[in-house]
């Protein structure tokens, strides 16, 4: 059995990520898969996820915790295990760092999300919260558009400015703003991505900042949780989602739903996109994921198969 660790996945190239999360949406289209509901299980404030995937070679396990306070401990919000396995035999045939191929295939999702809802042209964004999941979804913004200026809002300052000295060993042609206020942040921004766990939203804006805009969100997983106000919804010309059940398990969308901000009917799959050349380029747009155990299957299985062919990790006697 092969164990891979956070290092090891941290180096996989960005373009293999980002098409198997692509393959995961295009196995959503074929519904070549099965995928049970996730199962969550709280704990006062902290979650764990249980989240299983099959398709017709592989099938994977991943067991995460969510604990909001962790980052006080000097601990990371979100810690999981990776399990793949064989879906013929069901032999165990690797261990991950769960969290790393969490942040790896969640930052793919708000990656392609840039790419098929933005235009090429774009030049200003603005990340939500510099945690983990932030600085992955930065790394995958940079990664599909050529942006000038991207500006970072987290509560704790100190998170923002280590998040722009990472980004800027990488991107150092890019211009990191850090702003004193979420609304600073969003004004300025073309794409707005928010990668925190809020209980409440982030900014309160008018609806002609909103228009014009993509705004994704990734943080909100649970029902209480919402990281954009109504207004963002309201305004939008399209919305997606990763999943349906995120209708359920957001609060940006179950709470909008609830409030009679936006009907059911208006909410469409994400995956639809993949099965047109082009976006228009002038539309508001909200995408919410909540992410799924078919992306990390997909993701998983990648860097299983790319591990195995280049020797990468360390083999284990099961």
């Amino acid at each position: 059995m092969l164990f891979l660790n956070k290092y090891a996945i941290q180096k996989i190239d960005q373009n293999i990520i980002q098409t198997a999360v692509e393959q995961a949406y295009r196995l959503v289209l074929s519904q070549n898969y099965n995928m049970p509901d996730r199962m969550h299980v709280a704990d006062r404030q902290n979650i764990l996820l249980l989240m299983p995937c099959f398709s017709e070679k592989f099938f994977a396990t991943k067991l995460v915790s969510v604990f909001p306070e962790a980052q006080k401990h000097g601990q990371p919000a979100v810690n999981g295990v990776m399990v793949l396995s064989d879906n013929v035999s069901g032999q165990p045939l690797a261990v991950m760092d769960g969290a790393a191929v969490t942040a790896q295939r969640t930052g793919a999702v708000g990656g392609l999300g840039v790419k098929l809802l933005t235009a090429e042209t774009v030049k200003t964004a603005g990340v939500l919260g510099a945690g983990v999941q932030g600085l992955s979804q930065a790394r995958y913004l940079l990664f599909n558009r050529k942006i000038k200026t991207l500006y970072i809002y987290d509560l704790y300052e100190e998170s923002a400015i280590s998040m722009s000295r990472t980004l800027k060993k990488e991107y150092p042609n890019v211009e990191y703003v850090i702003t004193e206020h979420s609304n600073q942040l969003v004004e300025n921004s073309n794409v707005i991505i928010a990668a925190t766990t809020s209980s409440k939203p982030l900014f309160e804006i008018t609806p002609d900042v909103v228009m014009g805009k993509t705004f994704i969100s990734i943080g909100s997983f649970r029902p209480d949780m919402q990281e954009f106000p109504n207004t963002v919804i309201e305004n939008a010309d399209d919305i997606f989602v990763d999943t349906m059940f995120a209708a359920k398990e957001s609060g940006d969308i179950a709470i909008p739903l609830k409030n009679h901000v936006v009907t059911k009917d208006e909410i469409k799959e994400f995956a639809g996109l993949l099965e047109k050349n082009t976006y228009p380029e002038t539309r508001t747009v909200f995408f919410k994921s909540v992410g799924m155990a078919l992306f990390d299957l997909a993701v998983s299985s990648a860097i299983y198969q790319l591990a195995v062919e280049n020797n990468i990790g360390q083999t284990l006697d099961f």
